[in-house]
Formats: structure tokens, sequence, C-alpha cells
């Protein structure tokens, strides 16, 4: 695995808007921690400690990173589109995955049970409902909070939720091992940066096929 099929791997982030009435453009700062196995402990100073994710009507884009090392996650959900900008150094990659990719690449949530708890509390400033997350196989539980107050589009870091339970905010998601805890710090509602929803030019077209191919980096 290379620092950018990395970078990639732990991609997240969620919307947004405020007393139930739903934002049109905004931008919401996310916290994330990890607990990685062993087979990727060597990459967490490579993890971003947080994630930005912008969105204007039904179009999201999530970006994580620094300026020489990031990953850009755009989607619309109401066509299934889904672009990933990946930059490492000098490199720059675009990828586009259909419906059945993107499958690959979102946490699986099929494999738990979600029941709503009873507990409340406060994040970002938003009321948070408690939800138990139980997986189906081992019985291990966590928490995960959403709240009905806040009202956006989906993106890549919560595509995998039933919309029903509300707009997440803090929650953990376990790909491969590796389990990323996504807690929402801040929501802004102001207009966002111009072209942030299309590829910049410079960007190398690749496959997803091709990406995992990608040869490994020392």
């Amino acid at each position: 695995m290379n620092r950018i099929v990395a970078i990639l791997f732990v991609s997240v982030v969620v919307g947004l808007a405020a007393c139930g009435n739903k934002q049109n453009e905004g931008t919401l700062t996310y916290q994330l921690a990890y607990k990685l196995p062993d087979s990727l402990k060597n990459y967490a100073d490579y993890l971003p400690k947080t994630a930005t994710m912008h969105f204007k009507g039904d179009s999201a884009v999530t970006v994580q990173g620094t300026d020489d090392e990031s990953t850009t996650m755009i989607t619309y959900h109401p066509n299934g589109y889904f672009l990933a900008l990946l930059k490492s150094g000098f490199k720059r990659f675009q990828v586009q995955f259909n419906t059945d990719e993107q499958k690959l690449e979102v946490p699986d949530m099929s494999d738990y049970e979600f029941k709503k708890g009873t507990a409340t509390k406060t994040i970002a400033g938003y009321k948070a409902e408690q939800y138990i997350v139980k997986n189906k196989f081992n019985g291990d539980t966590t928490s995960a909070w959403f709240t009905h107050d806040l009202k956006v589009p989906a993106s890549f870091l919560t595509m995998m939720f039933n919309p029903e339970f509300g707009t997440p905010l803090s929650f953990s998601t376990n790909q491969n091992g590796m389990v990323t805890t996504t807690t929402l710090k801040e929501a802004k509602f102001e207009p966002v940066p111009a072209g942030i929803f299309s590829a910049p030019s410079g960007y190398l077209k690749l496959t997803p096929k091709q990406l995992r191919e990608m040869p490994v980096e020392n």
C-alpha cells in the first residue's frame, strides 16, 4: 500500500444546517482520531487529524490533509457521483468511482444493528441523540450520535448511514481493521471556495483498479 492509497483509505466527513432548517451553503470541520492495526501503524504520521466538508445545494466535498499531501472527495448524492482527488508531493490523481466501486471504499454498515438510546449530549452546539451500534457477529457495541438540528447533503463520511437517524455528529467506522472516530468541531454557514466541486487541471485520471495496483513507495 502506497501513501496515496493510505490517505484515500481513511478519508472521512458530514453535512449541516441550523434549527432544523436546511442550509444551502457552508462548511463543517471535524476532528479525526484513529485506532490502527499493527500493519498500518507506520502510516499514523501521515493520517490527517482534521477533515473539512464544504457543501452547496446537493453537492458536498471533503478535504483532508495538508497542502502537500491531501485527499479530496467530491459527491453529488442525487446521481451517485463520487470523485476522489489525490495529491502527494508533485503527484496529482483523480479517480471516479461508479456505484459498485463505491461499495469497496465506504464502510459496510449492514453488519451492524442501530438502536436508539436514551442519552443526549451537546456536540459543537447541537443537541445529539445516542444510537447504540452493535456488531451482529461479535456483539461489540459503540455509540454514534445524530441530530435533526442540522440538515445537509450526504458526503463521503455519512453516505453509509440511514438518513432517518439525522445528521451524524460523532461516530466510529471500521474499515479493514482501522477504526476512525469522527467528531464535529465547528459548523459555519458562509460561501464555500470557488471551484471546490470540480477537479483542477493537472490531475491524471486513473481507474479505481489502477489506483489499487499502484506500487508501494518507500
